[in-house]
C-alpha cells in the first residue's frame, strides 16, 4: 500500500497499490500516516516527497471498501472520517518538516486533498484534478477538498469544480495557482526530488516558523499576522541558524544548515 525510500535527509513516499489506482482505504491511509509520523521522528529525515506509483496518484476513497461495509454507510463513514481521515490531514498540515507532492497523474476527489495538503505541489502534464463528490455520487467534498482548493481557485471557480466535475488539467492548475507547477511527464520526479533536497538543506526551525506565519494568514487579520511575525523573527534571530546564515555571507559561501543543527 505504501512505498518508503530514502535519499540522503528526503523520504520519498509513495502509494502503492496501481491495481486500485492507488485508490485510499482506512488501512493504507492509516499506513500513509505512519509513516509520515515516522519520518517526522526520523532525525535524518528534513522533507517529505509523497508521489504515486503507477498511472494514478490517487482516485480518492475506495468504493469498492465502502460498499462491503455491513451496516449503515452513514455511520461507517462518520467513524472513519473521523478517527482516520481527518486525523491524516490534520497531521499533514501540521507537519513541522516540508512536504513536496509528485501528481504524478489523476487526482480524484479524496486524492486532490491529498496532493493539495502538501506544502509545496507539482504535477506532471498528463495529470488532472477531478472532483467528482457532487455530481457522480451526491455528496460533499472531504478530506480537505472544500479548504483546500477554495485557497488555490476563488470562490467561482471551485464551485464550479465540484458542481460539475469537470477535470482540471494541471497545466490549468498551475496558471490558475492551485499548484505550484506543472512540468513534462518525464522530468517529474527528478525536479520533485531536487526541490526536496534542496528544501532539506535549510533551516528546519525556519521552515517550521515560515509554515506557521502562513498558516495562520489564512484566518488572522494584518495585525495580528504582524504580531506572529515579530514574534517569530525575534527568535529566529537569536537561534543557530541565523548565525549560520550571517557567517556564510561574510564567508561567501552557501549556508550549511544541516551542519549547524536546528534551533
Amino acid at each position: 500500500m505504501i512505498e518508503v525510500s530514502d535519499n540522503g535527509h528526503v523520504r520519498t513516499i509513495a502509494l502503492n497499490d496501481p491495481a486500485s489506482f492507488n485508490s485510499i482505504t482506512e488501512e493504507s491511509a492509516n499506513a500513509l500516516l505512519d509513516a509520515l509520523r515516522a519520518a517526522v521522528a526520523d532525525p535524518q529525515i528534513r522533507a517529505v516527497l509523497l508521489t504515486g506509483n503507477g498511472k494514478f496518484f490517487c482516485a480518492g476513497g475506495n468504493l469498492k471498501n465502502f460498499m462491503a461495509q455491513e451496516g449503515p454507510l452513514d455511520d461507517y463513514v462518520n467513524q472513519a472520517i473521523e478517527n482516520t481521515y481527518n486525523p491524516l490531514a490534520e497531521y499533514m498540515m501540521a507537519m513541522p518538516i516540508p512536504v513536496v507532492s509528485a501528481i504524478n497523474g489523476p487526482a480524484i476527489g479524496a486524492g486532490v486533498g491529498l496532493g493539495l495538503n502538501a506544502d509545496i505541489v507539482l504535477a506532471s502534464k498528463s495529470a488532472y484534478f477531478s472532483l467528482p463528490f457532487v455530481p457522480k455520487l451526491g455528496v460533499v467534498p472531504d478530506m480537505g477538498c472544500s479548504w483546500l482548493v477554495t485557497r488555490g481557485l476563488n470562490y467561482n471557480q471551485a464551485l464550479a469544480l465540484f458542481l460539475t466535475g469537470e477535470a482540471l488539467a494541471a497545466e490549468d492548475a498551475a496558471r490558475s495557482g492551485m499548484i505550484w507547477k506543472c512540468v513534462d511527464d518525464s522530468d517529474l520526479m527528478a525536479e520533485a526530488s531536487t526541490l526536496a533536497a534542496n528544501l532539506a538543506k535549510l533551516s528546519p526551525a525556519a521552515i517550521r516558523r515560515t509554515k506557521q506565519a502562513l498558516r495562520s494568514a489564512c484566518e488572522s487579520n494584518f495585525a495580528s499576522q504582524l504580531k506572529l511575525e515579530q514574534q517569530l523573527q525575534t527568535v529566529s534571530f537569536g537561534g543557530n541558524a541565523f548565525q549560520e546564515g550571517l557567517r556564510s555571507f561574510k564567508e561567501r559561501r552557501e549556508a550549511d544548515f544541516i551542519a549547524h543543527g536546528d534551533d
